[in-house]
C-alpha cells in the first residue's frame, strides 16, 4: 500500500492532486486543517488543508515461458485470490464519477473543522480568564443597567421635555461620579422638589441644590468627639489594614507623641507579623503580637502609659458568618476602644453595601476609604457614609508611610465626589 500526504488549500483541490499523484482508486484516510508559521495561541498564520490518502498496489504476477508463446501467461496459482476479490469489490462499490470517495472526504473534512471550534473557544475561554473577564458578570451589569433605563423612564421627575432633561442629566453626572443609584436617584428627587418649577430646566441651578442635599447626607454622619485612646481596626480582606496602621503610627510619632504601640493580632495572614514588625521599625513605633483575646486585654491594660494603641486585626469575608463571628470576642477584648471600618474607595458601590450591612452588627464607629489613588471616580466617600451613617476618619492615597494619609472634612468629599 502506497500513502501519501497533500497539502492544499480546499479539499477539491486536494482531490485532484491524490487522483492525479495516485489514481482513481486512491482512497481518503484523513484529512485536517491547519495553519502554517502559527503565532500567537495557534490563531495566526497561513490556513491549509492536510490530505493523507492511500493506494492499494496490485500484487504482480510471476510469469511463465511457455515454450513455442511469446505472450506470457499469469500465475494465477500465486495470486491472492482474497485481496483480488476485495480489490475488484472495492472498485464496484466506487462511483465511477468519484462521488463515493467525494463523498468520504467530506465526512473526513469535518472533525477538524469541529476540532478547530473547539480549540478557539478554548483559546477565548483562556484570554477570558487571564484577562478577569467573565461573561456572566457582564450579563449581570447589562441587566442592572437595563432596569436602571427601565426605572428611569418610569420616573416622572425624569420625562422627555426641557425640565425632565436637566434632572436626567443630573442623575447621569452623579452615576458618572460612582454615586450608588438608589442614594443618586433620591439626590434627584429631593433636589427636584425643592426647585421652583420654572427653575427646573436650569442644570446649575440643580447643582447648586445638589450640593447642598449632599452635604446635609454628610452632616448627620458627623461626630464630634476626638478619637479615643485605643483603636481596633477591622474590615475585609486586602483593603490595607496594615499600612493604615503604619501610617497612623507614623503620624502621632512624628506630631510628639513618643507613646504609641501597635499591637496585631492578624497572626493568620502569611508574614503578616513580620510585615508590622518592619513597619514599626521603620516608624519607631514597637509592636506587639496577640494571639488571643485574652493576651490582647492584657497588653492593653498593661499599657497604660500608651496614649495611643492601634490595634490590628486580620481581614474578614463579610460574606463568611463564622469569620465575623470570630471577630466579636477580639472587639471585646478591647474594652472600650473605637473600632474602625476600613473600605477600599476602588470597590463597587454593591460590595460596599454588602460589607457595610454584614459589619453593621459590630461595634463601629468611624470610616477610613483608602486607594483612592486606584480609581478615577470617588463616590464611594459619599456613598459609604451615607449608607453607614459614620463619619469619616481619614484616607488613604497610596501606599507611602506616612505621607500618603490625609484628614478629610464634609467640603473635601464634596469636592472629590462632585470634582475629582
Amino acid at each position: 500500500m502506497q500513502v501519501k500526504t497533500f497539502e492544499a488549500v480546499d479539499m477539491k483541490q486536494a482531490l485532484r492532486l491524490v487522483r492525479e499523484t495516485l489514481g482513481p482508486s486512491a482512497v481518503i484516510v484523513s484529512s485536517r486543517s491547519l495553519r502554517k508559521d502559527a503565532g500567537l495561541f495557534g490563531l495566526l498564520g497561513r490556513k491549509v488543508l492536510e490530505v493523507t490518502a492511500a493506494v492499494e498496489k496490485s500484487p504482480k504476477a510471476t510469469p511463465i515461458e511457455v515454450p513455442g508463446s511469446r505472450t506470457p501467461n499469469l500465475d494465477y496459482k500465486n495470486l491472492d485470490h482474497k485481496k483480488l476479490g476485495r480489490t475488484n469489490l472495492n472498485r464496484t462499490k466506487r462511483d465511477p464519477s468519484g462521488a463515493y470517495q467525494d463523498i468520504w472526504a467530506m465526512k473526513q473534512a469535518i472533525d477538524p473543522v469541529l476540532d478547530e471550534v473547539r480549540s478557539l473557544r478554548e483559546a477565548v475561554g483562556s484570554l477570558e480568564e487571564q484577562a478577569g473577564f467573565h461573561p456572566s458578570e457582564l450579563r449581570s451589569d447589562l441587566g442592572q443597567i437595563r432596569t436602571m433605563l427601565a426605572s428611569m423612564a418610569g420616573a416622572g421627575t425624569l420625562g422627555a421635555d426641557e425640565q425632565g432633561a436637566a434632572a436626567q442629566r443630573l442623575f447621569y453626572f452623579l452615576m458618572g461620579r460612582g454615586l450608588d443609584e438608589p442614594l443618586t436617584r433620591s439626590l434627584v428627587q429631593r433636589v427636584v422638589a425643592k426647585v421652583e418649577t420654572g427653575s427646573l430646566g436650569d442644570l446649575d441651578r440643580l447643582k447648586l441644590n445638589l450640593a447642598a442635599e449632599m452635604r446635609a447626607d454628610l452632616s448627620r454622619a458627623e461626630r464630634g468627639s476626638p478619637a479615643s485612646r485605643v483603636q481596633v481596626f477591622i474590615g475585609p480582606t486586602g483593603v490595607g489594614k496594615t499600612t493604615t496602621i503604619a501610617k497612623l503610627a507614623a503620624r502621632a510619632a512624628r506630631s510628639g507623641e513618643d507613646d504609641v504601640l501597635i499591637i496585631t493580632t492578624d497572626v493568620h495572614r502569611v508574614a503578616a507579623v513580620e510585615q508590622m514588625l518592619r513597619f514599626g521599625e521603620m516608624i519607631s513605633v514597637p509592636v506587639e503580637v496577640a494571639l488571643s483575646p485574652e493576651e490582647l486585654t492584657r497588653r492593653i491594660d498593661a499599657a497604660e502609659d500608651k496614649t495611643c494603641i492601634l490595634v490590628d486585626t486580620a481581614g474578614r469575608n463579610h460574606r463568611d458568618s463564622l469569620a465575623m463571628r470570630q471577630l466579636s470576642p477580639w472587639l471585646e477584648a478591647a474594652g472600650d476602644a473605637e473600632a474602625m471600618l476600613v473600605l477600599s474607595a476602588a470597590m463597587r458601590p454593591a460590595d460596599s453595601r454588602e460589607i457595610i450591612d454584614a459589619y453593621d452588627e459590630l461595634r463601629w464607629s468611624r470610616l477610613i476609604m483608602t486607594k483612592l489613588d486606584e480609581t478615577r471616580v470617588y463616590g464611594e466617600l459619599y456613598n459609604c457614609v451615607v449608607r453607614s451613617n459614620r463619619p469619616l476618619a481619614c484616607i488613604c492615597t497610596g501606599q507611602s508611610v506616612p505621607e500618603h494619609l490625609e484628614s478629610i472634612d464634609i467640603s473635601g468629599i464634596l469636592r472629590k465626589v462632585l470634582h475629582g
